[in-house]
């Protein structure tokens, strides 16, 4: 008996130890396939696991086609930017109808009005024609001084000497007699910033060097002077007398003709002579005069339209993609918002907008006075020839057409800020200043409770037809006011837009935040279901690898006893 059962229990650790790995039917001493019962069991906890997946994957796919329906749409935002026509103050960063550019002209034909100077024109410069003749050049003074045998030889110059420029700081440079030509210039232009005096050394020959003074400023007339001992007189700077002994170029102011008057200047670059115009003059051509036309910036405004062309119709591309269907009539693989309520409504709002028409001082405006047309597809065709003839003859009238505009029968009444939601809105605004000379009330048809007075500001109130006006009263007595406001495509496209796609608060950006916070959440249950199941698995594994070491201990021992069974009936 004692030799039984040391038997069985060696046979049923060996089983216990390798049963886990022994499930499969053809392994297993009981032919049960331990192995598909634990995978049909695990199956069935990690079905809801499977479709969180699916849930997950759908929403990624989602995201990502919200994620490039933004992009289109921030595309289409950047192109209408600047046709808004409004500034810094009132919500952009560039007015295209602001922007000037200068045509250049030339009254005589040899000579090219590029090449005698530039014209920039600033934002908002007044449109109009200008003549320009540059008759002189504002030049550096340039001194010379005697060719020396060397430059890094001691000159056996000791002293000091002054330098500077007229109406400047001079300044005293000391000389040791083992200084050479380099240390001299060396020592100059330790203090050029001060001085406005720069040095340098031309190498004439191998045996001949020559220094050089220049004044950093045009039309200004370097001064100079030994101060004690020679040192100048001994460069050959200065004469005996102590006059300038070798001038390489004076120093002279430019003279420009600006619409018949003649003005004179230290420098090449002028700012002031027409408001908001820059004159770089680059050669003197008397007898030639230069027009300089201002006007509108034309072709950038033209771009900023081809540009919203294109991107519009990335976009409607995009639409239509969302809207295929497969040959048995049900949605395209590919169309992930298939009848998606926000790009619906996307479509809608950018159709809309585009199909309004906007009345202006001449009128009434749409984009078809642009060139702008609807194909079958309600994409958009542009026909430049009619862009170009209303950008020339009526660029006033794109203005209003795209941009905000805002009329006031008073110069002293200006717009300081607009983010009203109504795309025109009229009225009389009655303003009282007491006899302080302050603002005290603005009113419409008697009503003081619109608008907030804030020093010499006007504020529309929360709530009223005025909410997002504010405007600036510059004027010392009271008045009425006609007011107008008048938001056009661009500009209200611009808002419907921007609260669809702004990359921080925008409703898309709003909607994929909740969908990835939602995937979170569904990925970390679904990882705890995963985690469980495999949990399960191994738990179930350990199970039925028990089971089979225990039937085959029991297969061992009744082998055994049949054994002994076998001999006592021999």
């Amino acid at each position: 008996m004692t030799t039984v059962s040391s038997t069985a229990s060696t046979s049923y650790s060996t089983a216990a130890s390798t049963g886990a790995t022994v499930l499969q039917s053809t392994d297993s001493g009981t032919g049960i396939d331990y192995s598909a019962l634990v995978e049909a069991a695990v199956a069935k906890r990690l079905s809801p696991a499977d479709r969180i997946d699916q849930t997950i994957t759908a929403n990624e796919a989602k995201i990502a086609a919200y994620t490039e329906l933004q992009g289109l749409l921030q595309d289409m935002d950047d192109a209408l930017g600047g046709l808004r026509n409004r500034t810094a103050s009132t919500g952009s960063t560039t007015n295209l109808f602001d922007q000037r550019t200068a045509y250049l002209s030339s009254s005589t034909s040899s000579v090219s009005a590029d090449d005698v100077l530039s014209v920039t024109a600033a934002d908002g410069a007044e449109v109009g024609t200008h003549t320009i003749a540059v008759q002189q050049l504002a030049t550096r003074h340039k001194i010379g001084g005697d060719t020396q045998t060397g430059n890094s030889t001691a000159l056996g110059l000791s002293g000091s000497f002054t330098i500077g420029v007229e109406d400047g700081t001079s300044l005293s440079i000391d000389v040791d007699d083992s200084d050479s030509l380099t240390e001299i210039r060396d020592a100059i232009n330790a203090q050029k910033s001060t001085s406005g005096v720069t040095a340098s050394i031309v190498k004439v020959s191998d045996s001949s060097y020559q220094l050089i003074l220049t004044a950093n400023d045009t039309g200004k007339a370097i001064t100079l002077a030994d101060s004690s001992g020679s040192v100048l007189s001994g460069l050959g700077i200065i004469d005996g007398d102590g006059a300038v002994a070798n001038e390489l170029v004076a120093a002279q102011d430019a003279i420009v003709v600006v619409d018949g008057v003649t003005i004179t200047r230290s420098g090449n670059s002028i700012d002031d002579a027409i408001d908001g115009l820059t004159l770089d003059l680059y050669a003197a051509q008397p007898g030639t005069t230069i027009t300089a036309e201002i006007s509108t910036d034309l072709s950038s405004i033209k771009d900023a339209i081809t540009d919203f062309v294109d991107a519009y119709n990335s976009f409607r591309d995009f639409a239509l993609a969302q809207q295929a269907t497969s040959s048995d009539g049900t949605k395209s693989d590919d169309a992930t918002l298939f009848a998606d309520s926000l790009l619906r409504q996307t479509v809608k709002s950018v159709y809309q907008a585009l199909n309004t028409k906007v009345a202006t001082g001449d009128g009434s405006l749409s984009l078809a006075d642009l060139g702008l047309s609807f194909d079958a597809n309600n994409a958009l065709d542009l026909d430049e020839t009619t862009l170009n003839s209303m950008l020339v003859d009526n660029v006033d009238g794109v203005r209003q057409l795209l941009g905000l505009t805002m009329t006031s029968s008073s110069s002293d009444l200006q717009l300081l800020r607009y983010t009203g939601t109504q795309s025109r809105l009229s009225f009389t605004l009655d303003i009282t200043v007491g006899d302080s000379g302050n603002l005290t009330s603005a009113s419409v048809g008697g009503d003081g409770s619109l608008f907030t007075v804030s020093g010499s500001r006007i504020i529309g109130n929360k709530g009223t037809a005025y909410e997002g006006i504010t405007l600036v009263y510059t004027g010392s007595a009271s008045a009425s006011v006609d007011v107008g406001f008048t938001q056009g495509i661009a500009d209200r496209l611009f808002t419907t837009l921007d609260a669809l796609a702004a990359a921080d608060d925008g409703r898309i950006a709003t909607l994929v935040s909740q969908m990835e916070a939602t995937n979170t959440t569904l990925t970390t249950k679904s990882d705890d279901i995963k985690a469980q199941a495999e949990d399960y698995r191994t738990r179930l594994t350990a199970y039925y690898a028990r089971l089979e070491a225990e039937a085959e201990t029991a297969n061992i021992l009744l082998q055994r006893l049949q054994q002994e069974a076998d001999s006592s009936d021999d």
